[in-house]
């Protein structure tokens, strides 16, 4: 381990690819103005040792995007197990096709699969561009497999759902389908994406959400560094790891300025923040969930510390 340098988050989070074969209502696609892209390979894996040497022992790969979309997806998997990370993907398990599902479970110690709807027109109602047969087909082929190969595969399954207008009335019917298959379920409120949805008003004094300080390193498809991943359009760049090292990131003097302002409760010089849901404590977003010891915006707490 790096004794110069050592992360105070133990996960990292790596965009592998910000495009996407969907574009669901929830997510302000429309509102991303930022090329999209895939993860250069080796840049990939630099940042990979820099980060385990820093002290990294969880990865997330997911961001903006629908992860197997990546070609190196499984490329990029067997190299950072290679080097002693735990996995987590997120996926609408649209592409998660059997083998694909096989793959991922071979590599994957988590796979989070968001479905907010159990039936086909709710489904491709929040889902668009999605086909709801394929998806449930996969999450179901998914589930299949393991049980099948549960000898050989650990893999947590989770399934997330977002409660909205649209699809309230099935959120019973959701947890009754998956809540006994399933690893884990969880039942949460959408969020704004900072300014790019409208989902909670804001209210009360705003407090630092604490990622500046204890969230894990947020990267992006094209190697620079946001605060977290509620930045969909990279508004907030706080470094390039194309040309630095994460350290040296960390150490820079935009994130120290970031730190500043959150710390001071100042958030003016940073618009994006400025308008994020996530400055105002609350309690509501999460309506439901079996995973022990979730807590709504703990940020130094990683998703393989969450257990059934």
């Amino acid at each position: 381990m790096n004794k110069e340098f050592t992360l105070l988050n133990s996960e990292i989070r790596i965009e592998p690819t910000n495009m996407c074969n969907g574009k669901c209502i929830m997510c302000p696609r429309e509102a991303m103005t930022r090329p999209q892209g895939i993860l250069d390979i080796n840049i990939y894996k630099r940042i990979i040792d820099e980060a385990v040497e820093a002290g990294a022992k969880q990865l997330s790969l997911e961001n903006f995007g629908e992860t197997f979309l990546d070609p190196y997806i499984f490329e990029r998997a067997e190299y950072a197990k290679s080097k002693g990370l735990k996995l987590l993907t997120i996926t609408n398990a649209s592409l998660l096709d059997e083998e694909k599902s096989i793959k991922a479970l071979q590599l994957f110690d988590v796979i989070r699969i968001s479905m907010y709807g159990v039936t086909k027109d709710i489904y491709e109602k929040i889902h668009r561009n999605l086909v709801f047969e394929n998806a449930e087909r996969n999450v179901a082929c998914l589930f299949e497999i393991r049980k099948k190969k549960a000898q050989h595969s650990k893999t947590r399954i989770e399934m997330y759902f977002l409660l909205m207008n649209e699809n309230e009335h099935q959120m019973r019917s959701f947890l009754d389908k998956y809540e006994g298959l399933a690893d884990a379920v969880a039942v949460w409120k959408p969020h704004n994406w900072g300014d790019g949805r409208t989902y909670r008003k804001p209210f009360g004094k705003k407090v630092s959400c604490g990622r500046p300080f204890t969230g894990p390193l947020q990267v992006q498809w094209d190697g620079t560094v946001v605060p977290c991943c509620f930045d969909y359009d990279s508004r907030m760049i706080l470094g390039d790891l194309k040309k630095q090292r994460i350290q040296d990131v960390f150490r820079g003097k935009k994130y120290d300025e970031l730190r500043e302002a959150h710390k001071a409760g100042d958030f003016s010089k940073f618009p994006f923040c400025n308008v994020c849901d996530q400055l105002n404590k609350r309690g509501d977003v999460l309506v439901y969930t079996n995973i022990k010891n979730a807590k709504v915006g703990s940020t130094n707490t990683t998703y393989f510390d969450l257990k059934k």
